[in-house]
C-alpha cells in the first residue's frame, strides 16, 4: 500500500471498475457501494458478487486508500463515513506507530493509577490496526461491532490525556475528522453511535 500525502484520488477508470453499469453520478453512491461491498452489513442494501469482486480487486491493486477517498463526506453515522474513520484511525497507527505507541502509553500510565481495572479492556494500536487492516481486505464477515467497540475504547482512552488528534493543517492526514476540537474524543464518540446505528440490523 502506498502513503500518498493525502488519500488518492479515484480515477474515472477505477470509479467504471467499482460500479460496472451502475450509476456512478455521484460520490455519495459509490460511496455506499463500496462500502457495502467491503462490510456486508444486513441494512437492506446488499452489493452483487461482480461489485464485491471488483472492490476486492481494487484494493488489491491499488490499496484501501483509492476507495476511502469516496468516503470522505459522507455522515458520521452512516457505513461510508465510519470506514474513513476507521481508515484515519488505522492510517495514523501504521504511518506515526511511535506517536500511537507513546500516547497509549501515556493513557495507561494515567489511568492506571485511578482505574487500573480498565487497562486490560483498551486494544493496544497494534491490535486495533489488525482488526481494521482485516476490515479492508474487503467482503468482511466478521463481528464489525466488535471492530467499532475496540476502537471506541481505544480512542476514549487515549483522548483522556489527549483530546487532540492532529494539531498540523499540514500534517499528512490533517482532515475534518482529525482537525476538530477533542477530535480524538469525538472519534470515539462516533464509532459508538455508528456501532448502535449500523448494527441493529444484525442484531434484529
Amino acid at each position: 500500500m502506498t502513503q500518498p500525502r493525502r488519500p488518492a484520488q479515484l480515477k474515472p477508470d477505477q470509479v467504471e471498475m467499482i460500479e460496472g453499469e451502475a450509476d456512478t453520478a455521484t460520490t455519495s453512491e459509490l460511496a455506499h457501494t463500496s462500502a457495502q461491498a467491503i462490510v456486508p452489513l444486513v441494512t437492506g442494501r446488499q452489493e452483487e458478487d461482480d461489485v464485491i469482486e471488483r472492490v476486492q480487486e481494487l484494493i488489491r491493486d491499488e490499496g484501501i486508500d483509492v476507495i476511502a477517498e469516496s468516503w470522505v463526506n459522507s455522515p458520521e453515522e452512516s457505513l461510508p463515513g465510519t470506514l474513513w474513520r476507521g481508515f484515519l484511525l488505522s492510517e495514523w497507527i501504521r504511518r506515526f506507530p511511535d506517536e500511537a505507541d507513546l500516547r497509549y502509553a501515556a493513557a495507561q500510565k494515567a489511568v492506571g493509577e485511578s482505574e487500573p481495572e480498565k487497562l486490560d479492556q483498551v486494544p493496544s494500536p497494534r491490535e486495533v490496526r489488525a482488526k481494521w487492516d482485516e476490515v479492508f481486505e474487503g467482503n468482511y464477515r466478521g463481528d464489525f461491532a466488535d471492530v467499532l467497540r475496540s476502537s471506541a475504547r481505544f480512542t476514549d482512552f487515549i483522548g483522556r490525556v489527549q483530546p487532540a488528534w492532529i494539531i498540523d493543517d499540514e500534517h499528512e492526514l490533517a482532515t475534518e475528522v482529525t482537525r476538530r476540537d477533542t477530535a480524538m474524543l469525538r472519534v470515539s464518540q462516533d464509532f459508538q453511535a455508528a456501532g448502535q446505528t449500523l448494527t441493529k440490523g444484525v442484531r434484529d
